[in-house]
């Protein structure tokens, strides 16, 4: 544990990056000239707490309780990030800011950023391997014990071998808790948590495309402009920003959307990898379709709060 009185990121040699996410991510160098970063991330509240107090807290359990949650993961083989410290910042009497620091691992992409930089001819090569993988790590967090507060796909790294197997990584383990029993319900419900972020994603790009739609046709078309759009597929592991083709006019447009790619990930896909999280255990639970039925979720009631939010700008 360290205090300080001033943002840890300026203790560090070299340029930071910053990252989006729950709060910010700094990746600083751990010296000027050493490929090893380290990822730098403020404590922040959720929802309306934290609109109210940002980062600033009194309960100074907190900290410790993430950082003795990864030792204990780390010990039930729950691959996730190395912490390296814990570092906290008076702001006034018991009330302070605090980051959290791990190593940085390299290589390694969050799930939301592997969708927008691989091509569709990757994605749909590797969504196999990928989901094994993916239901493998979950299924051995959850038979240790720990229920992840926010499981979603920017809290799950992806780093691939030279024989395009993953391996995957969880992080973020802020606010989860261990339980000595583990029940199906509360699994599937955490679950439920993971594909309601990528379903999230889905209906976000969905508006997004019927908005862009709709503004196409208030506005005229050059003639021959759709005709000549070609998507070139290339099968780079993460090329930049995605699929990129020119039109005979050269000007450079964006072949394939996340949303395409998105639309890669079906129900089959979605029920394969509970099928594989189930299958991951010595004695089958024994009603699977129950189980299938509770996991196809349509999200119904936070897709109507994802609409309330938008419409009022939020």
């Amino acid at each position: 544990m360290i205090f300080d009185t001033k943002p840890v990121h300026e203790r560090y040699a070299g340029t930071p990056n910053i990252k989006s996410g729950r709060g910010s991510y700094v990746s600083v160098p751990v010296t000027g000239n050493s490929g090893e970063r380290l990822i730098i991330r403020d404590y922040r509240h959720g929802g309306l707490f934290g609109k109210l107090l940002g980062g600033i807290f009194c309960n100074k359990s907190r900290p410790f309780n993430e950082f003795s949650l990864h030792e204990y993961a780390s010990q039930k083989g729950v691959l996730s990030a190395e912490v390296i410290a814990v570092t906290k910042r008076r702001v006034w009497g018991l009330f302070y800011k605090a980051n959290f620091i791990t190593k940085e691992i390299s290589g390694a992409v969050d799930i939301a950023q592997f969708l927008k930089e691989s091509s569709l001819l990757y994605i749909r090569k590797s969504k196999k391997s990928i989901i094994s993988a993916l239901a493998r790590s979950i299924r051995n967090m959850h038979d240790a014990g720990i229920y992840h507060a926010d499981l979603h796909i920017k809290n799950i790294l992806l780093k691939n071998d030279s024989h395009d197997e993953f391996t995957v990584y969880i992080i973020d383990l802020d606010k989860s808790v261990i339980f000595p029993t583990f029940p199906i319900n509360e699994r599937i419900k955490n679950l439920l948590r993971l594909d309601r972020s990528l379903e999230k994603i889905r209906w976000i790009t969905d508006k997004d495309a019927e908005k862009n739609r709709n503004n196409s046709f208030s506005k005229p078309h050059s003639a021959g402009g759709i005709d000549n759009m070609k998507q070139g597929f290339s099968d780079k592991r993460y090329p930049c920003n995605a699929l990129i083709s020119q039109d005979v006019a050269g000007e450079e447009i964006k072949a394939v959307s996340l949303g395409q790619k998105i639309k890669l990930i079906s129900k089959t896909d979605r029920v394969r990898f509970l099928k594989m999280y189930l299958r991951y255990s010595n004695t089958p639970d024994r009603d699977w379709k129950a189980y299938i039925r509770q996991y196809q979720s349509h999200h119904s009631l936070h897709k109507l709060w994802w609409q309330i939010l938008g419409l009022s700008g939020k």
